[in-house]
């Protein structure tokens, strides 16, 4: 319990700069939902993009940032005196503390930006607001998905330095946009290598059932976890 206590201290400027994210973004957000308002909008609504923003920066930044400080979080606790292993099972569980406390945020700002809009647009639409998607199961599985991504680019990190992270990390933020772009470009009917993308990627989703790609995917997230515990356990430690 006192390694937990002394853990959770150790990462606090994590959570800190997570909040300050967070509420960058929001202020961002809030702030061009305004300007689009102004001058852009020709219809009585408006989104909720600040929240939005917010939970994206509490979701995929804590896990971007938390697995690029893996390795200073990973050396310090074996520094200390502490099993590889134990390791492996309470960074995690502090990760998942980190993620909730985010979505718990994105969803205080939400009300707050709802609130705000209340005031300056009565009697407008809601047009966009991911919260009203929510459902309580979410929370669980985003908290989840921090903790995977998080475990998995720390150990890539530690096996094989920052530039091994930058490599997987530039895919993960532009992979998705890579692939909804060139589903388009498919449904479209352009001829681009960004359609030709497209005409691969559902090729292979064409090739199994959905429960079949569902169990593939489960699979290869147990071999990547299991291979960076592998890499924890058998990382050194550099002071």
């Amino acid at each position: 319990m006192k390694f937990f206590v002394r853990h959770l201290r150790a990462t606090r400027s994590g959570i800190l700069m997570m909040l300050a994210i967070q509420g960058s973004v929001f202020l961002f957000g809030v702030l061009m939902v305004l300007g689009i308002n102004a001058f852009l909008n020709e219809d009585r609504d408006y989104a909720a993009i600040g929240s939005m923003m917010a939970l994206l920066g509490g979701v995929l930044g804590g896990g971007i940032a938390g697995g690029y400080g893996a390795s200073v979080r990973y050396r310090m606790a074996v520094s200390m005196g502490r099993t590889r292993t134990s390791y492996i099972l309470l960074d995690p569980v502090v990760t998942a503390l980190h993620s909730l406390l985010g979505i718990g945020a994105a969803w205080a700002l939400n009300r707050l930006e709802l609130w705000l809009y209340g005031l300056l647009y009565p009697g407008w639409e809601l047009s966009l607001d991911v919260f009203s998607y929510f459902e309580w199961y979410y929370v669980p599985i985003l908290a989840s998905a921090v903790c995977v991504i998080s475990f998995c680019l720390g150990a890539l990190q530690l096996r094989f330095g920052p530039k091994g992270f930058a490599a997987v990390w530039f895919p993960l933020c532009f992979g998705p946009m890579i692939v909804s772009n060139s589903i388009a470009a498919v449904k479209n009917g352009s001829g681009s290598l960004l359609a030709q993308i497209g005409r691969g990627l559902l090729f292979l989703a064409e090739l199994l059932r959905p429960g079949a790609w569902r169990a593939v995917g489960a699979v290869v997230l147990l071999a990547l976890v299991a291979l960076s515990a592998v890499c924890y356990r058998r990382a050194e430690v550099r002071m």
